[in-house]
């Protein structure tokens, strides 16, 4: 299942609105500067000027804390560049992951961070939960509308490992490029051959035109 955009609780006034949004800038700024395993309750409360009480009011621990700010700096981003529903087609899945590269561009260590975080043997599961869905959110619905029916049904354990291979080769291929072991430069093109590759291969008779569009990209990195 693809991530939906998360449902904001409403406060009730500005103080305690502005006080959450302090406390999710110093999440993510905390994130940036020193990976997932910095951003503490307490470093996060002295870095947002928020009593530890107060920001228990906001979120009941730690992993919630980290996770919806995680999720709403996703979304808030990917809405900036004109994101709309999920994407349906072939085209829609290849202009989804153009706008993922372009926030990986303008939020550069905040992406080598956070990638290689999602193999972390001890990252807490509701935060792989959430970087997993993050990355299925480029690919769905068009994948299950894909594998709905046909030959290319998938039983629900074979999605779910394809939906995993899809977000480890996404995870996979930005943190090569945060770390210059693929082109930064192709960095868009790198994760669209990977994605839709993924699903090629796992389907017993890919749509024509998604193999067309494979081999139009591996053209690009000859």
């Amino acid at each position: 299942m693809g991530a939906a955009k998360p449902a904001r609780r409403t406060y009730k006034s500005k103080a305690m609105e502005e006080r959450r949004a302090r406390i999710i800038a110093a999440t993510l700024a905390i994130i940036e500067e020193s990976g997932i395993s910095g951003a503490t309750i307490r470093n996060v409360s002295e870095r947002a000027d928020v009593a530890l009480r107060t920001l228990y009011l906001y979120f009941d621990n730690r992993e919630a804390m980290i996770g919806t700010a995680i999720k709403e700096f996703f979304y808030d981003l990917i809405a900036e560049e004109g994101a709309g529903a999920g994407p349906r087609s072939v085209e829609e899945v290849l202009s989804r992951i153009d706008q993922l590269t372009k926030i990986i561009r303008r939020k550069r260590e905040y992406s080598k961070e956070l990638a290689p975080v999602y193999f972390s043997s001890s990252l807490d599961s509701s935060i792989y939960a959430i970087l997993h869905d993050i990355a299925i959110s480029h690919v769905t619905p068009f994948l299950d509308d894909l594998v709905a029916e046909g030959p290319n049904k998938l039983a629900r354990a074979e999605l779910h490992f394809l939906r995993t291979l899809i977000a480890n080769t996404e995870y996979s291929v930005i943190d090569d490029a945060m770390n210059g072991r693929l082109p930064k430069a192709r960095l868009g093109t790198f994760l669209k051959l990977g994605v839709l590759s993924s699903i090629a291969g796992f389907l017993p008779e890919p749509p024509a035109q998604l193999s067309a569009t494979i081999r139009e990209l591996r053209k690009l990195i000859d």
